[in-house]
């Protein structure tokens, strides 16, 4: 795909979505598929609850127009086991999110399938991408140097582990308007222009869809938000990124490209085992995620998810000057 051809695929996505996105809204305020709020959360969520959420089934329409992008750009009838790898792991994940979104719905609650039960589905759903990808993805890391650091299954457990905490690392960003789509359009944008010099199948044209989507969604989720794209698009997003970089070999320059969300991810676990080990008396951060330490701070929320695009554009540059540019 040429650098031309990438960029009319992304403005005519982005114009479809744009032009979508509120029949889309209509849709999900009829059948009541709206945010519900916690009760811990900051007193100025509540008056969130109501708006639609579920915004991130618009990624469909997208990923199916990468699909056939791809194809009608290689020639293809049919897609490689790298492609049908990473479309299987996307497409879990996408449906992972919106049961998780509809289960909300039916509990009348902010808690949707039990934690235990979204892992299991995210490792099956690592797992087989990781088989079905075989031996597009050889199970080897090696270092700049040249030199081994993983190889065999201790590549599979420590590149499964990664591939579900980015998921989630996605997951746990998306809680303020406009955060997660601004912070994730950096490194979706550096992974779709590497991708266009290194072509990694479906995986590399996945991340112009996605940047497509973020840019029209941006639209529809700034402060105040008229939509969420909630666990549904979330969860795809960071599919996409999680495929991207094993697929093109790019697993430890995306561990600085998603070092915003890795942050995010890092604060929760530092929260919880603090709190844990202090007895249920100590919390390192006023609330976990970090985002949500700032709003207790007084940061308004469009402040926060502008500076943290700050803080990614900076991890994003710092990524793509590890990544090979020729």
């Amino acid at each position: 795909m040429t650098a031309r051809s990438a960029m009319l695929l992304v403005l005519l996505l982005a114009l479809v979505d744009l032009a979508l996105f509120p029949l889309l809204i209509v849709w999900l305020r009829r059948t009541r598929f709206t945010q519900l709020i916690r009760d811990e959360g900051p007193a100025s969520h509540k008056s969130k609850a109501g708006t639609p959420t579920g915004g991130g089934l618009m990624l469909v329409l997208n990923i199916v127009g990468a699909v056939a992008a791809h194809l009608f750009m290689t020639g293809r009838r049919d897609l490689t086991g790298l492609d049908v790898a990473t479309l299987v792991f996307v497409a879990v994940n996408l449906l992972l999110g919106f049961l998780d979104d509809w289960t909300k719905e039916l509990k009348h609650r902010n808690d949707g399938l039990l934690g235990y039960q979204k892992l299991l589905i995210q490792t099956v759903a690592a797992g087989l991408f990781f088989y079905l990808a075989y031996p597009s993805i050889v199970p080897t890391l090696r270092l700049a140097s040249g030199g081994v650091l993983l190889a065999g299954w201790a590549f599979y457990v420590v590149a499964m582990l990664y591939a579900v905490g980015m998921v989630n690392a996605f997951n746990l960003t998306d809680g303020l308007d406009g955060l997660l789509a601004k912070t994730s359009l950096p490194a979706f944008a550096v992974a779709g222009a590497a991708s266009l010099l290194h072509p990694s199948g479906l995986a590399g044209i996945l991340p112009l869809a996605a940047v497509a989507f973020v840019i029209s969604f941006l639209w529809f989720n700034g402060t105040k938000a008229s939509v969420f794209m909630g666990d549904t698009g979330s969860l795809a997003l960071g599919s996409i990124f999680v495929a991207w970089a094993f697929a093109s070999g790019n697993q430890v320059s995306s561990i600085l490209l998603g070092g915003l969300f890795l942050g995010e991810a890092t604060s929760v676990m530092i929260q919880v085992a603090v709190f844990k080990a202090s007895g249920r008396r100590k919390r390192v951060f006023l609330m976990a995620p970090i985002h949500h330490h700032f709003e207790k701070l007084g940061w308004a929320e469009p402040t926060i998810a502008d500076r943290f695009f700050v803080v990614s554009i900076l991890f994003v540059i710092a990524g793509a000057l590890t990544m090979t540019w020729r």
